[in-house]
């Protein structure tokens, strides 16, 4: 078995990040988990395409929604005996809708320039000046390509270093997941260094993909973007 925090919260398989495609979440944020039994909170690793399917998804969707779009809040846990607890806990302060589309909504940061697509099935994408203006232009926008790390499940052969995508995507046994990104998304995937620590077999790699932003996102920012005033920074 895997590194948990390679796990895919939702089916349990091998997350291998790529903005847009599979992401996760550092621990020190509070999205309360009302559909997981066994945390209160929502963090670590997903694939997208695993929040479009899951069962819960609009569980999920309201919980990612208020974490976005809040600034400070109090939400309701429970301890190990049942017993509820109020805590405080800080959202991103996304708090201005922009739009409501048909493939989700988006929000505005009112201090920076900067935005979040939610989508309807529940995943959210980030979106900053530069790549809502290339949205704007009808460009593709590619995720960020700065290196990651991953704890491999078990330790790969020495020829790693020359894998391509493909070969590392079958070793983790979750080809099937990013074949779309595959397909599609124009892949770009570097192999930075490995090396073994306590926890395993440790690949620190980059991978960046073109961001599935629907079309009505693109056609928002192109009526949006140019009555838009940009923030600047001495006013947030």
């Amino acid at each position: 078995m895997f590194h948990e925090r390679n796990a895919c919260h939702f089916c349990g398989r091998f997350v291998l990040e790529a903005e847009g495609w599979a992401e996760s979440i550092p621990p020190y944020h509070t999205i309360l988990a009302t559909w997981d039994d066994d945390a209160n909170f929502f963090t670590g690793s997903f694939h997208l395409e695993c929040v479009r399917t899951f069962e819960n998804r609009g569980e999920v969707r309201r919980a990612l929604v208020d974490w976005l779009t809040t600034t400070s809040r109090l939400i309701v846990i429970h301890d190990e005996d049942g017993q509820p607890h109020e805590i405080s806990s800080t959202g991103l302060g996304y708090t201005e809708k922009v739009a409501e589309l048909p493939d989700g909504e988006i929000y505005e940061d009112p201090r920076f320039n900067r935005w979040v697509f939610v989508e309807e099935a529940g995943p959210y994408h980030f979106l900053e000046l530069e790549a809502a203006e290339a949205l704007r232009a009808g460009d593709r926008v590619r995720g960020d390509s700065g290196g990651t790390s991953a704890v491999l499940p078990t330790e790969p052969d020495a020829s790693i270093e020359s894998w391509s995508l493909s070969e590392l995507l079958d070793f983790l046994e979750v080809a099937d997941l990013y074949q779309g990104l595959l397909d599609n998304l124009e892949p770009r995937y570097k192999f930075w260094e490995g090396g073994f620590s306590q926890a395993g077999y440790v690949l620190t790699y980059s991978l960046s993909a073109v961001r599935p932003i629907p079309d009505r996102v693109h056609d928002f920012f192109g009526r949006y973007l140019p009555d838009y005033a940009p923030k600047r920074l001495e006013d947030a």
